[in-house]
C-alpha cells in the first residue's frame, strides 16, 4: 500500500504547487469531556469518526486544509489533521500464559486523523490517504441521522485510494432527467495493535492484516423537479488477512487469505474463492461483504426546504439481497431548510435488524455426505463473520452505532454482541439567532443478542443529547460548544456525561484566484 500511496502523494504535491488554489484554511479545537461510565455516553461517541471513546478525557486537534473548488474544471484538495489526547483507561479481561488478567488500555496519545490529497477534473475525482469521507451520503445526514448501515462515519478513517464522481452528473441522452454518482475504493485496516491489546486469546480467533474495499452506485432523477427519486447500492468488503484460532489460550490453527491482484478483483466482482482461500470462502463468496440497497423520495418545497423519505436495506449475502430478511433496514423521514431559523433539520428513524433471514442457516456444503440437499438461508448475524473480527475499525463499528461496537466488550470478545437490534431515533436542530445553534437527539433500542448467541432476556438502552453552540460575530472564527448526554439501560449501561469544546478556524493565507472555469 505504501508503494502506491507515497508516489501518488508526491505527484499530487507537484500538481498543487503548479496550480494554486484559493488558499489554505485551518481549524484548531480543544475539547474536554467527563462521564460517570467507563465509556463516554452514546451520543458523544456515535458518528464522530472515533475521536471520543472512553469515559473522561481531553484532546487538542489542529488541521490545515486546501478546499476543493467545485466551480473549476480542474481542482484539488489536501488536508492534514492531527490529534493529541488523553483519556481514562478501560478494562479488558484477557487470558494469557495460562491465567486470566485484567489489562487497562486507553487510546493512543497521538493520532493522524486525516492526511489526504484529492484531485478532480470536471466531475471525476481521485483521493488518496486518510480522510473523513462520509459527510455526503445521498441518503442519510451524518450530523442528524442515527447512521448509515454500511458506512456511518462512526469509526476512525481507513487509509485508502478512492476514485469516482464527486457529484451527481447527467447521464448522456437523458436530457438531465437521470443522473449518476458512484465511487470505488481500496484500503487497509490499521487497527492490528488495537485488536491484539483487546483480544482475550482464549477460545476464539483473531484476524489481522486485513484489506478493505468499497463501491457504490446511485441514480437520481432531475433534482430541480418537485419530486426527486434516488436509488443505489453500497457494498463494503473485508478481504485478505491472517486468522489465528485459539483454544484455551493455545494456537490451534492459522489461516491465510490472499491479498494478491486476483483477490482485489474478487473483492470487486464477488465470487467463490479458490484453494488459496479459506474453506468458507471456497464454499461461499471470497471476503466479508456488507452492503445495502438504498432508496429515497424527496419533495422539494417552494421555500427551498425539502422532505425526504428514505430507506436502507442491509444485506450480507444473497438472502438479504433478495429481501428474504423481511423489514430489516433503516427507515427514515427528514426535513431540511437552508439558512438560520429555529428548525433547519429534523429526522425521525426506525431501525430493525431482527429478522436476519430467519434464525436457522443450513448449507449442505457445510456437512459433506448429508442426505438433506435443500438450503435454508438465515442467521445473517449482521456485522459478524466467520473469518474477520466484525465490520469495525479500531473498535468502532463502521455501520450503524445503534448496534454497539466491539469496544464495549470489556471481556475482550472481538465480535458484535447485539446484532439483532430494533429501535427508534429522533433529532432536531436549528438556530435561536445568528449566533446560537442547538441540536437535540434521542433514541431507544432493544436487542435480542445475535442469531447464534441469543439473549436470555431483552437488552434495552435509551440515550439523549442536548448540545448548544455559540459563534459570536465579534470574535471572528471562534466557536464554543457545550453538551450534556445521558444513557440509561442494560445494553451499554447507565451514564451521564458533559463536554465542552472551543474551536478557532480561519484562513492561513489566500492565493490569487485564476480564471479557469468549469
Amino acid at each position: 500500500m505504501k508503494r502506491v500511496i507515497i508516489p501518488v502523494l508526491l505527484l499530487l504535491a507537484t500538481i498543487f504547487e503548479a496550480v494554486p488554489q484559493e488558499g489554505v484554511d485551518y481549524r484548531a479545537e480543544v475539547s474536554a469531556h467527563g462521564s460517570s461510565g467507563i465509556f463516554a455516553p452514546y451520543y458523544m461517541t456515535a458518528n464522530r469518526y472515533g475521536v471520543v471513546a472512553n469515559g473522561s478525557g481531553a484532546y487538542a486537534r489542529a488541521g490545515a486544509f486546501i478546499r476543493m473548488d467545485s466551480t473549476r474544471r480542474f481542482s484539488y484538495a489536501a488536508g492534514i489533521d492531527l490529534i493529541g489526547r488523553y483519556e481514562t483507561s478501560s478494562p479488558v479481561r484477557q487470558y494469557q500464559n495460562g491465567q486470566w488478567t485484567t489489562n487497562y488500555v486507553r487510546p493512543n496519545y497521538f493520532a493522524i486523523q486525516q492526511l489526504y490529497a484529492d484531485v478532480k477534473y470536471r466531475a471525476v475525482f481521485l483521493s488518496v490517504g486518510i480522510k473523513e469521507r462520509n459527510d455526503e451520503s445521498p441518503i442519510t445526514d451524518r450530523r442528524y441521522s442515527s447512521g448509515g448501515l454500511v458506512l456511518s462515519g462512526n469509526c476512525r478513517p481507513i487509509p485508502q485510494i478512492e476514485a469516482g464522481f464527486h457529484r451527481f452528473v447527467d447521464i448522456p441522452f437523458t436530457k438531465g432527467w437521470l443522473q449518476i454518482k458512484g465511487n470505488i475504493a481500496y484500503g487497509k485496516f490499521i487497527d492490528d495493535n488495537y485488536l491484539r491489546s483487546h483480544y482475550y486469546y482464549y477460545s476464539s480467533f483473531l484476524t489481522t492484516d486485513v484489506y478493505y474495499h468499497y463501491k457504490s452506485a446511485f441514480f437520481r432523477t432531475n433534482p430541480l423537479q418537485p419530486l426527486v427519486f434516488t436509488i443505489g447500492i453500497e457494498d463494503g468488503v473485508q478481504f485478505g488477512g491472517t486468522k489465528t484460532t485459539y483454544r484455551d489460550g493455545e494456537i490451534v490453527s492459522v489461516e491465510h487469505s490472499p491479498a494478491n491482484f486476483k483477490a482485489f478483483l474478487q473483492a470487486f466482482l464477488p465470487g467463490a474463492g479458490d484453494e488459496s482461500t479459506s474453506v468458507g470462502d471456497q464454499l461461499y463468496v471470497y471476503g466479508n461483504h456488507v452492503g445495502s440497497i438504498d432508496m429515497a423520495l424527496q419533495y422539494n418545497l417552494r421555500d427551498h426546504s425539502y422532505l425526504k423519505l428514505y430507506t436502507q436495506w442491509l444485506y450480507e449475502d444473497g438472502s438479504g439481497m433478495g429481501k428474504l430478511n423481511g423489514w430489516d433496514g433503516l427507515w427514515g423521514l427528514s426535513y431540511h431548510k437552508e439558512g438560520k431559523c429555529l428548525v433547519t433539520d429534523a429526522v425521525i428513524e426506525y431501525l430493525d435488524l431482527t429478522n436476519q433471514s430467519g434464525a436457522i442457516p443450513w448449507e449442505p456444503n457445510d456437512r459433506p455426505g448429508t442426505p438433506v440437499t435443500s438450503r435454508v438461508s438465515g442467521g445473517d448475524d449482521y456485522y459478524n463473520n466467520f473469518f474477520f473480527n466484525g465490520w469495525q475499525h479500531n473498535g468502532f463499528g463502521m455501520g450503524t452505532p445503534m448496534s454497539p461496537s466491539i469496544m464495549y466488550n470489556t471481556d475482550g470478545y472481538l465480535r458484535f454482541l447485539y446484532t439483532r437490534v430494533r429501535g427508534g431515533h429522533f433529532a432536531i436542530g436549528g438556530f435561536f439567532d445568528d449566533e446560537w445553534q442547538y441540536r437535540l437527539m434521542a433514541s431507544y433500542r432493544i436487542s435480542l443478542g445475535t442469531p447464534f448467541i441469543p439473549a436470555r432476556s431483552t437488552y434495552r438502552q435509551g440515550a439523549m443529547l442536548i448540545e448548544c453552540s455559540y459563534t459570536p460575530k465579534r470574535l471572528k472564527g471562534w466557536s464554543f460548544c457545550g453538551a450534556v448526554a445521558v444513557d440509561a439501560g442494560n445494553m451499554t449501561g447507565d451514564n451521564v456525561g458533559v463536554s465542552i469544546s472551543i474551536v478557532k478556524s480561519g484562513s492561513l493565507f489566500r492565493f490569487k484566484k485564476s480564471d479557469t472555469h468549469k
